[in-house]
């Protein structure tokens, strides 16, 4: 027999046919203790070696991209000061109203480093560099990618660009820091000046005028800058009376000079400088001895013993305690043969007196290299906090210093100004008189003491500019660009890592739905979740891994597994439903190509060969496979018998194994309209009278209609599921068309199992 080959056992007595019996409830689908989560790992399973294959394909793609667009940046950092309070040299002004308005400068400061006319003029200096030249806008860029940061209650700006490039980084934060200081703090400046030329030529001009309107002897006749009585020049100087103290110090005037001058604004300027300079020396001595106590404290922390607790805890340690052991078993070791020797110097006894010295010079090592470390630490921390307060000390010293040699360099400009000024005609009181005072009533008088008064303002307004452009800028380069470091590699090294996993993730994903849509038979808990048929056999391999004519045929052991597993379902078929009376099995599928020719002819080789008389019926007429099997030509057979063109004599063929076959014969038209009605019942009840079973092989259940004609005529139907070709939404609506037609017997044969199914 060219087919597969089985065990012969002896005959059974031939059952006799009973009257059909009624079908049995539907038994209900069995559920399978495999859930959605053994699918998928089944269906992983499948396709792994593509999940691995493409998986690292797309991993690499996806790694390789987020590599590129993750990569880590070079970052330099920048830092501006920006007082909270405006230093001058003529005095703090009112430094409240300075603080309440530092958050508004400080965010317009912040809006004037990103502003076009700053970075363009940055953009000036760093165009070639190459990270510029690569961008198509440089200027939207660099606003983009230029970070500038304030923290709320501090007095630094932090500038922070970030690159790929290190150099290029480093480079861009210098430019836009000189360009800031250029474009906006020194033009501030210029404008000061140029505001403080304007006033000074003002003050020229009105100046030629009084001396040109006023009358003789009323303006100072050496040109002096305010106007003096009409009675006469300015009143010199008086010198000190008798027994007058001199000036305390250099830069000095006298009381009675600044008696007499009134309450100018050069006298209260003159005031407030000398009480900085009175005060200020007082502030930075109490300054320099609370940074001397600092120091003693850092020394003291220095210095101080190791604290008990330390020791102990040192002691305690496992690399401690380990050599120390060692020391003292050294030492005991030691003792004990000092002490029972007659040789206390006998070589022996100095050799562990040699090895006790090490192990203690070892555990003092340890110990001291342990406590060095512990200790070192420790005083860092306590030290950390003194160290901070030192540090803002030593600051407040160099601010208070700067403000005393700031104030010691605009006394002696005062002071001279305040010679050079007229002194006033005194009245009761010592007050200034006014001109309406001193004259009497005239137009011209009143021009002139308009004139006079917008004098005397541009006097004070010229010396405040001067002082103010003396004064040292609000705002100054506290640091320039730092050295580029790399801050975010980990978010470069993570997201390269997660778009390589997503690679193996999404081919999997895709495995997943792919064979959800499909929905293709992948276990034998698919097939019994599948139809409420139970599953009366389980076939281990694939048609074409057990037949002798394919190259797998050859495999000794998947052939036997394959005749083993064929004897179990012919033993369940004789025992269950032919030992009832059936005596017509049917064999289909839910479509074509599923194995239902390889089950027939091995059940009815398997039936043949334990004394059945069997007779094997090709019923797909359309495509016929059976001959194929049985390695005969197919000849008249069904469709002749259809057509009466032969009888059944002629066509049965006889087969070594002892089966009868009736092959399908020639299709035709004639034969597909007798295949239905009285004349399909007629010939299968001539196929069943000489035989006791005969299995008819049948087209597939849910493409042609003979197929149904022959299952509804039958006792049993066999419905066969292969592995990765049976869809299972068509499974289970072959079984519901077979559970319609109330065939009294029906069951699920699965091909392609494991070796594990294969023993249910």
């Amino acid at each position: 027999m060219n087919g597969p080959s089985f065990a012969t056992h002896p005959a059974p007595a031939a059952p006799t046919a009973p009257p059909r019996a009624p079908r049995p409830a539907t038994r209900p689908g069995e559920k399978s203790d495999d859930g959605a989560a053994m699918r998928v790992l089944i269906y992983l399973r499948l396709h792994w070696l593509m999940i691995a294959f493409c998986g690292t394909l797309l991993g690499g793609a996806g790694a390789f991209v987020a590599w590129e667009l993750l990569a880590s940046k070079y970052e330099s950092t920048g830092m501006l000061k920006v007082s909270s309070v405006q230093s001058t040299i003529a005095g703090p002004g009112n430094q409240q109203q300075a603080k309440t308005d530092f958050v508004t400068y400080t965010n317009t400061i912040k809006t004037l480093i990103k502003s076009d006319f700053v970075l363009n003029a940055a953009l000036r200096d760093i165009k070639d560099l190459p990270t510029i030249k690569a961008q198509k806008e440089p200027l939207k860029y660099l606003d983009e990618e230029l970070i500038v940061s304030w923290q709320d209650g501090s007095e630094v700006i932090r500038v922070v660009f970030k690159g790929h490039a290190p150099e290029d980084a480093k480079k861009i934060v210098d430019a836009v820091q000189k360009a800031f200081i250029e474009q906006v703090v020194e033009r501030e400046v210029r404008d000061t000046r140029k505001f403080q030329a304007q006033v000074e030529d003002s003050y020229t001009r009105i100046k030629e005028k009084l001396r040109l309107t006023t009358k003789p002897g009323t303006i100072a006749k050496d040109g002096g800058n305010g106007v003096i009585p009409a009675g006469g020049p300015a009143t010199p100087v008086a010198p000190p009376p008798p027994g007058a103290v001199p000036a305390p110090v250099p830069g000095a005037i006298p009381p009675f000079v600044l008696d007499r001058l009134g309450s100018t604004f050069f006298t209260g300027e003159y005031v407030k400088i000398r009480e900085k300079i009175d005060q200020l020396p007082l502030a930075i001595h109490a300054a320099e001895r609370e940074r001397e106590v600092l120091r003693e404290r850092l020394e003291f922390i220095k210095k101080a013993p190791v604290p008990k607790t330390i020791e102990d805890a040192i002691d305690a340690m496992q690399d401690v305690a380990v050599t120390k052991v060692r020391m003292v078993q050294s030492y005991r070791l030691w003792k004990e043969r000092e002490n029972t020797s007659a040789n206390p110097k006998a070589p022996a006894i100095l050799e562990l007196k040699h090895a006790y010295e090490a192990d203690e010079a070892r555990h003092k090592e340890v110990r001291d290299e342990k406590l060095k470390t512990f200790e070192a630490d420790r005083r860092v921390r306590e030290a950390q906090p003194t160290a901070k307060e030192l540090e803002k000390v030593i600051q407040r010293i160099q601010q208070l210093q700067e403000q005393l040699d700031h104030a010691k360099e605009a006394l002696p400009r005062v002071v001279k100004q305040l010679m050079e000024l007229p002194a006033p005609t005194e009245k009761s009181g010592g007050a200034f008189a006014s001109r309406f005072e001193r004259e009497p009533y005239l137009p011209e008088n009143s021009d002139l003491e308009t004139v006079d008064s917008v004098f005397r303002r541009l006097i004070l307004q010229k010396e405040l500019l001067k002082l103010a452009v003396e004064s040292p800028p609000r705002v100054e380069i506290l640091q320039a660009a730092s050295a580029p470091t790399q801050k975010d590699t980990k978010k470069q090294v993570l997201g390269t890592a997660f778009a390589s996993i997503m690679g193996f993730v999404l081919m999997a994903l895709g495995v997943l739905g792919f064979e959800m849509m499909s929905k293709r038979v992948s276990s034998l808990a698919d097939v019994k979740t599948s139809s409420p048929a139970p599953v009366v056999g389980v076939i281990p391999c694939a048609p074409g891994d057990a037949t002798a004519s394919q190259g797998g045929g050859r495999d000794p052991v998947k052939r036997a597994a394959t005749n083993e597993s064929i004897d179990k379902l012919r033993a369940y078929v004789s025992q269950t439903w032919l030992s009832r009376g059936a005596t017509t099995i049917a064999v289909t599928s839910p479509i074509g190509d599923e194995g239902k020719a390889f089950t027939a002819f091995g059940l009815a080789s398997s039936l043949a060969q334990a004394g059945y008389k069997t007779l094997l019926v090709d019923f797909d007429l359309r495509e016929p496979a059976l001959h194929a099997y049985a390695g005969v030509q197919n000849a008249a057979g069904v469709c002749e018998l259809l057509r009466a063109e032969t009888d059944m004599r002629a066509a049965v063929q006889f087969l070594p194994s002892g089966l009868h076959m009736l092959p399908a014969g020639k299709w035709s038209d004639e034969a597909r309209k007798a295949a239905t009605g009285e004349k399909l019942e007629t010939l299968l009840a001539k196929l069943k009278e000489p035989y006791d079973c005969v299995v008819i092989h049948g087209h597939a259940l849910l493409t042609v209609a003979e197929s149904v004609e022959v299952a509804r005529r039958c006792e049993v139907v066999l419905m066969c599921a292969k592995y990765r070709e049976t869809v299972t939404p068509l499974l289970k609506r072959a079984a519901d068309r077979v559970a319609m037609m109330e065939i009294p017997y029906s069951g699920i044969v699965y091909i392609g199992a494991t070796d594990q199914e294969s023993l249910c």
